[in-house]
């Protein structure tokens, strides 16, 4: 495993890369798996996969009672294409698309994502840590070394990741989440 940064904990501050929290103000640390939204959630492909489906049946009926001739098959194969490749989108998404955890740290009634990534057992090990400081406060300075596929904050973006319905870590998602 590479190392990919570092966090360090005094008995009053907490420095997770540029950001620094006071220790006595984590009133929260939870690890959270994150939900995609929109269309890149894992089914949205399926819509329009009935959608192009029904629509080449129409055109393929249209084009045989009309005798349009070429143009209809021709376009019937064009939507053939998008649905295999959206097939294949959706394929990626069910089975190789790993899910994505985030390190969330509150303080003050305001949650930051502090880490986030795919390595769940790394991110449960930095919150036990972190819970652990809190609990007890180093007398001297420790550094605790992050490894795995992990990135400091919220590097995804929040155009991709929902942060605002995401669920706990071995618990049911929020009421309108999808996978």
């Amino acid at each position: 495993m590479s190392q990919v940064g570092e966090i360090r904990i005094s008995k009053r501050v907490v420095r997770v890369g540029h950001q620094t929290y006071p220790l006595a103000n984590i009133s929260r640390v939870q690890t959270l798996r994150l939900v995609w939204r929109g269309r890149w959630t894992t089914w949205y492909p399926i819509g329009e996969i009935i959608v192009l489906c029904v629509s080449a049946l129409g055109i393929a009926a249209a084009a045989q009672h009309l005798r349009v001739g070429q143009a209809g098959v021709v376009l019937t194969a064009l939507i053939a294409v998008r649905v295999a490749f959206m097939f294949c989108v959706f394929l990626y998404r069910l089975v190789f698309r790993r899910r994505r955890y985030a390190l969330m740290l509150e303080t003050a009634g305001t949650q930051y994502a502090a880490l986030s990534g795919t390595d769940l057992g790394e991110i449960r090990r930095i919150e036990s840590v972190l819970v652990g400081a809190i609990e007890n406060p180093p007398e001297r300075e420790h550094v605790v070394q992050i490894h795995g596929d992990l990135v400091m904050g919220n590097k995804e973006g929040n155009r991709f990741l929902n942060f605002g319905r995401i669920g706990n870590v071995g618990g049911d998602l929020t009421v309108g989440d999808r996978r």
